[in-house]
């Protein structure tokens, strides 16, 4: 099972806050945290659900839901602390959810993802049967945060984010 844990985040000083986001995930890949495979940050505009029109994106992806616990606590832990901290005093708000791999091969590498929810009265078999082939879609686990239900690397009815920008780490 591969999870990806997401956390949406806007500044409210926006001097420094993404040199300090990148510097973050940079001593993360450096930390060898258990059961994290990898990280990113992305600079993102207009989802509904930001409190702000520009916004980022951080993908966490973990092995399961155990893996969180380490990360959550490597996260703050003395090593990381003040690279964490950097940006989390920086920020006005943010928001998450959990996501699990449904099909296809997560790349963090996709410049473009469509973020759709099922129809409502909807069978998941009909819905996924509904659907053109994507490299990958993702699934929320947990409500945490105001997203819609998917996530999808491909052409699908939805709000399409094509203005995703990574940040290079």
């Amino acid at each position: 099972m591969v999870i990806v844990y997401m956390f949406w985040h806007w500044p409210e000083r926006a001097a420094g806050y993404e040199d300090g986001l990148v510097e973050f995930h940079r001593e993360l890949a450096r930390a060898g945290v258990p059961g994290l495979f990898g990280s990113a940050a992305y600079r993102v505009e207009g989802l509904p659900w930001l409190g702000a029109e520009t916004g980022y994106e951080d993908w966490y992806v973990v092995g399961g839901l155990g893996d969180l616990e380490a990360l959550n606590r490597e996260a703050v832990a003395p090593p990381l602390r003040a690279h964490h901290d950097r940006p989390a005093l920086a920020a006005a708000g943010g928001a998450g959810g959990l996501y699990q791999v449904h099909s296809g091969t997560l790349d963090l590498d996709q410049e473009t993802v469509t973020w759709l929810a099922k129809p409502k009265g909807a069978s998941y078999p009909d819905f996924y049967a509904s659907l053109p082939p994507t490299r990958f879609m993702l699934r929320r686990q947990m409500v945490l945060g105001p997203a819609p239900e998917f996530c999808a690397a491909g052409e699908l009815p939805g709000e399409r984010v094509s203005r995703r920008t990574r940040l290079e780490v």
